[in-house]
């Protein structure tokens, strides 16, 4: 049953890239399906395995603060299961975010695809790829667009 919980969450949540991958500039798909929709059916099953773990069996084995505490609460086939689906709630939620700030600063189709698909596999990878593409087309790295100066009387 944990097989099948992590098969379906995979499935949905690399259906949801590839949509993103294709066209990210459609806000129907980086501001709604893969910011909020996908990472929100996401977070329900997330919520739902770990509720479930804490009522069955109390707080996880172990001292979740070291190594040996966290493998041995990722022993349990649900628990793995759920944090992988931790990791695509929040992989999803940066790519959109990456998605939507490559388009409004335009930057190149290559780039922002390179950025998205290593977020998709490689999170943290693919989230700094497209921060240092955005810093050398001369985006910087604040992560909205600067305020309109203040008129002057």
């Amino acid at each position: 049953m944990a097989e099948t919980f992590f098969r379906v969450t995979n499935t949905v949540a690399l259906l949801a890239w590839i949509a993103l991958v294709i066209a990210p500039g459609r806000r129907v798909i980086s501001g709604f399906l893969c910011a909020t929709v996908i990472p929100g059916l996401l977070a329900i099953g997330y919520a739902a395995v770990i509720v479930w773990k804490v009522a069955a069996g109390g707080p996880p084995p172990g001292d979740l603060t070291t190594l040996a505490g966290l493998r041995a609460a990722f022993g349990d086939d649900w628990v793995l299961a759920a944090a992988w689906t931790h990791y695509l709630v929040f992989d999803m939620v940066v790519g959109a975010w990456i998605a939507r700030d490559a388009v409004r600063h335009r930057l190149p189709w290559p780039l922002r695809t390179v950025a998205l698909v290593l977020t998709f596999l490689l999170g943290p990878i693919g989230f700094l790829v497209h921060l240092i593409a955005r810093t050398l087309a001369g985006h910087g790295l604040a992560t909205e667009p600067a305020p309109a100066p203040a008129a002057v009387s």
